[in-house]
């Protein structure tokens, strides 16, 4: 082989290129980011468009319809998603993955430029921005303190925020809970009615002052002299000597009908840190950056600024992600260790010789530190994905080593010289050892190519793995001959004293292994149909028991955290919806196990965040404790809590169905008959509905007629109405470097009660100072009527929708969708144009699913590619391919002994086995086949074959299982996510390597005779001799 031969006669050349590899894999690894998953651009464009005081209704109509309509239209949307709330419509559009954002944005900002005159004029600007939904934030803080609120937002805005937003690798930083500082001139009702002062008569006059305007400039013979207009005001107190009106010859001022306030806006949302009041800060970094070396500016950073704050004042550090990602990274990179050792340990008792084990040993650090350098070529970052296929690769890198080591092994033991026996050993077995590697190649490139947007987080996975197995293949071919042909020799093969009494022992036992290996071997190919009969039997019974194992998406991990959605009854306001969070925050402190709890309220919500302690000091799990607080949490009256603690690839809550149709009256009356179906089903938990029951509103009827006998436009009426309740920015007051909104609206206590609507008074078009009418009341021109009104309404693809979610709780969820879906086609009667369809893990467990096994069949395809290519022939990769069931059996056992579902991470495992079974398999078949060329008869070549390739097939499984034992463990953080792959790793490489050792030989008697009576003996002899297998 030319790789080896290379490195036999170039000693010097072929180290220091493989030392120059480990060099450059080592200064990768410095320069590698490490993250909690891989950087992936999802190319979303959202969307916000305010008409303050419009109903979700009106908001729909007006806005929210049109804007789908033109947004649907751009080449590359693939869904939009729109949450409309009372002013507020929110439109998020996915584009395909192939779809650049700034394009994307662009497109969007020319297509609502196109509608902007359709849209309503009273709308503020709006907002369209760029979004990544795996874009969220690496570390959330809370400032509490002595101070007030506004106090506190004065210092979080001068001096926190601003220093936080310069520390290189923070992209923005979000404020929740903030009261900032408005002027308001609140407004006496009595006061504007005695002198007949209309509300647009009072914005106009306000919005005419306090203001500074260019004015162009004066051009002398010598010089230019700017000219501006200055009307600003310098006081608070100076908005009381505004005019606002003439009555009656007399100047009316501010003073004359109104407070003015130097207050703060009506806050929208609150923070509470370990149940007392604070602002929380979230902060996202920018997009590539490391996560670790970003989170521990941003801490050195809040050190430095808690230094400066005020007394009794500090910054509290509530999540940081980095946390968990060291914890996981260590975790990975002590399970590789251990693995390695473990893989290490079970090779020298194969080979009884420390040297032959370390040789072959070299390939692990070899190749995963030049695996390094590959991924930082490849832009990949240290991540969950990319070291869960570092773990996964340790046994899988030192498998050709052992092999190739293993027959320099046995070709010493021929007599050969050291360097004869690297060369020839390895030139043996090189074209098998290349397949081999190939076909594990094979299986895993397709995973690292899958489309969709889970499977984007595959890629660094799939890459990874076939970057190191490469590298692995090169360092077997090379530096593993190189060293045996110098410090192999055949008189030092086993140690003395106690150990090499353990290991002869352990050898005698596997040569009577062996022995009872090779007899049931011929009692098979004796009874080859029964032998095939029996296999059958045992993957029939696998299959029969999968309905019993249960599916689902990504295993959770006990991260000791948690976060529950707390939604209140409708029509609360933001004190009382304080009130409730704190009564849950006191049940939720009571437990020992918590030791941070940060809530962010809003008037239908509250987002409740949980740290607890390490798993390894306490006594109960996550999933264990969580169910405790959701009984004890139930007697709390008026709240509905939901439970997130999948801290996977998501977030979101263990399963979602949506409802979509046309008319939301309807859909509630389905979405109910649903709700009522989800409650019913054991071990579903955490149900809700994204339809709320209507908050109460009273909607003011215009009498059109009366109204324009007395002079008083809709316009009026709605403009007085919403400046009075809900107010008007009529000006902005500046204070150094700041500018504050002065909002025009009614004093805080006349606004309260429903009876305050009808002592408003309107003025009529008709009234002047020389004719003046007197004030009119409101209830003369307008009839309350009261009803109630969506608190949002979701769209989904320009259809109308109802979300229900939850969480599970003892019962797959695979076996969930089925069992409500039938409930929901036997018990409900959707009408055409209604529908209700899997979202959220459901959803990404389908795609991921069909991505998975596209993979696979593709793996599976170019597996026999490869057989094909090597053997020469088209039937003998059927006596590998044929085997490859065998490694579903134990799969399946494994998981269902170990508990585990079939999911995204154990269908890895079972990819993976596909190349695994190949690999021993072509091991035994090439060298049947090699003894054949030499004139053995079949069964006895496949006897030979079976007690020369026994060892290396054995070693090389058990070396596997072994590195893959600490990832079943399941210790460190995160780990759970990783188990299931090691379960169904190691239950398939148990049962397939003994079956395969079995089947194989079995399958290969029966093709040859298959290929006998079709008279293909041709194949056979256009087989060529295994020295003259082809050159790399």
């Amino acid at each position: 082989m030319f790789l080896t031969n290379l490195s036999l006669k170039r000693p010097v050349f072929v180290t220091v290129s493989i030392l120059a590899l480990v060099i450059l894999g080592m200064l990768s690894y410095s320069s590698l980011n490490i993250n909690d998953w891989p950087d992936i651009e999802f190319p979303y464009v959202v969307v916000t468009i305010i008409e303050p005081g419009a109903s979700p209704e009106q908001m729909e109509t007006k806005v929210a319809v049109k804007l789908e309509e033109v947004i649907g239209q751009i080449s590359g949307v693939k869904h939009t998603y729109t949450n409309i709330q009372e002013g507020v419509v929110t439109t998020w559009a996915e584009f395909t993955l192939e779809t650049k954002a700034q394009v994307a944005t662009q497109d969007v900002r020319d297509k609502l430029g196109g509608i902007r005159g359709e849209l309503p004029e009273d709308i503020e600007e709006p907002i369209i921005s760029s979004f990544n939904p795996s874009s969220t934030p690496i570390m959330s803080l809370a400032v509490t303190g002595d101070q007030s609120i506004r106090e506190l937002s004065v210092l979080v805005d001068d001096k926190v925020k601003k220093q936080l937003e310069t520390i290189p690798g923070v992209g923005t930083v979000d404020i929740v809970g903030q009261e900032k500082r408005e002027i308001q001139i609140d407004l006496d009702k009595n006061k504007l009615a005695s002198f007949s002062l209309s509300i647009p008569e009072v914005i106009s006059s306000l919005q005419s002052q306090n203001m500074e305007v260019p004015g162009g400039s004066l051009t002398g013979d010598e010089r230019k002299i700017t000219v501006r207009t200055s009307g600003e005001l310098r006081r608070v107190e100076d908005f009381y000597q505004l005019p606002v009106a003439r009555r009656a010859g007399i100047q009316l001022y501010v003073k004359d009908i109104a407070t003015i306030v130097d207050g703060t806006e009506e806050p929208e949302s609150l923070a509470l840190f370990q149940g007392k009041p604070a602002i929380g800060i979230s902060i996202v970094k920018q997009s590539g950056k490391n996560t670790v070396v970003v989170a521990d500016a941003i801490k050195k950073s809040i050190a430095e600024i808690n230094k400066g704050l005020p007394p009794g004042v500090k910054i509290d550090i509530v999540r940081d992600n980095s946390i968990n990602i060291r914890s996981a990274v260590n975790n990975v990179v002590q399970t590789i260790f251990e693995g390695t050792l473990l893989a290490v340990l079970m090779v020298f008792l194969f080979l009884r010789n420390w040297r032959s084990t370390l040789i072959g040993a070299v390939a692990i650090p070899t190749s995963i530190i030049t695996t390094f350098l590959c991924m930082n070529f490849m832009g990949f970052t240290l991540n969950t994905m990319s070291l869960m296929a570092l773990s996964l690769s340790v046994g899988l890198l030192i498998d050709d080593a052992i092999v190739v080591i293993e027959n320099i092994s046995r070709h010493l033991q021929m007599g050969k010289s050291p360097l004869d026996a690297a060369r020839d050993a390895t030139t043996e077995i090189g074209l098998a050892v290349t397949a081999t590697t190939f076909t594990v190649i094979a299986v895993f490139l397709p995973v690292g190519m899958m489309t969709g947007q889970v499977a984007q987080f595959f890629k660094q996975f799939g890459i990874t793995v076939v970057f190191s197995i490469l590298v692995s293949l090169l360092v077997s071919f090379t530096l593993v001959p190189l060293i045996s042909s110098r410090y192999l020799n055949r008189e030092e093969m086993m140690p003395g004293g106690p150990l090499g009494r353990f290991l002869a022992w352990f050898n005698k036992g596997f040569d009577i292994f062996t022995h009872q290996y090779v007899r049931v071997l011929s009692w098979s190919l004796h009874r080859r149909w029964l032998t095939m009969g029996l296999a059958l039997i045992l993957f029939a019974s696998s299959l029969v028991a999968i309905p019993f194992m249960g599916t689902g998406f990504v295993p959770s991990s006990d991260m000791g955290e948690s976060t529950m959605i707390v939604e209140f009854d409708s029509g609360l306001n933001l004190s009382a919806a304080r009130n409730t969070t704190s009564m849950v925050e006191d049940c939720l402190l009571g437990y020992p196990e918590v030791m941070k709890i940060y809530s962010t309220i809003k008037t239908d919500q509250a987002t409740i965040y949980v740290k607890m302690n390490d798993k390894n000091e306490r006594d109960r799990t996550i999933k264990q404790i969580l169910a405790d607080m959701r009984q004890k949490l139930k007697t709390i009256p008026g709240i509905r809590v939901s439970m997130l603690f999948n801290q996977g690839v998501t977030d979101e809550k263990g399963w979602e169905f949506r409802l979509q149709g046309y008319d939301l009256d309807q859909m509630q009356v389905y979405a109910e008959k649903a709700q009522s179906i989800l409650e019913d089903i054991p071990g579903v938990v955490d149900v809700s509905s994204s339809s709320k029951p209507g908050k109460p509103e009273m909607k003011l009827v215009v009498k059109n007629q009366e109204a324009a006998d007395l002079g008083v436009s809709t316009a009026q009426i709605a403009q007085t109405i919403r400046t009075l309740f809900t107010g008007t920015v009529v000006s902005q007051f500046s204070e150094g470097e700041d500018r504050y909104d002065v909002r025009l609206q009614l004093a805080g206590q006349q606004r309260q009660d429903v009876s305050d609507i009808n002592n408003i008074y309107l003025s009529s078009i008709y009234s002047s100072e020389s004719n003046p009418i007197p004030s009119i009341s409101l209830k003369q021109v307008a009839d309350p009527i009261f009803s109630t009104a969506p608190n949002t309404i979701s769209r989904s693809d320009r259809y109308k929708e109802i979300v229900l979610s939850g969480n599970l709780d003892g019962i797959s969820l695979g076996d969930f969708n089925k069992i409500f879906l039938q409930r929901v086609q036997n018990e409900i009667n959707l009408p055409s144009g209604y529908r209700f369809y899997a979202g959220g893990d459901t959803e990404r467990m389908n795609e991921t699913f069909n991505s998975m096994s596209l993979a696979l069949f593709i793996g599976i395809m170019f597996i026999f590619f490869i057989l094909a290519s090597q053997f020469e022939s088209y039937i003998d990769p059927f006596s590998i391919m044929l085997a490859l069931p065998m490694a579903v059996i134990g799969a399946i056992y494994g998981l269902l002994i170990m508990g585990s579902e079939l999911n995204l991470v154990s269908m890895i495992g079972i990819i993976m086995l596909m190349g695994l079974v190949t690999k021993n398999a072509i091991l035994l078949i090439d060298f049947t086949k090699q003894a054949r060329k030499k004139g053995v008869e079949r069964d006895d070549a496949l006897k030979q074959a079976a007690l020369t390739r026994l060892r290396p097939i054995m070693m090389t499984s058990m070396a596997m299982i072994f590195s893959m034992l600490p990832l079943a463990a399941g210790l460190g953080t995160g780990s759970e996510m990783r188990a299931p792959m090691a379960y169904a790793t190691i239950g398939g490489l148990i049962t397939s390597t003994f079956l395969t050792l079995v089947v194989v030989p079995v399958i290969y008697s029966l093709l040859d005779d298959l290929k006998t009576r079709m008279g293909s003996k041709r194949e056979i002899a256009l087989d060529p001799p295994s020295h003259e297998y082809g050159q790399i």
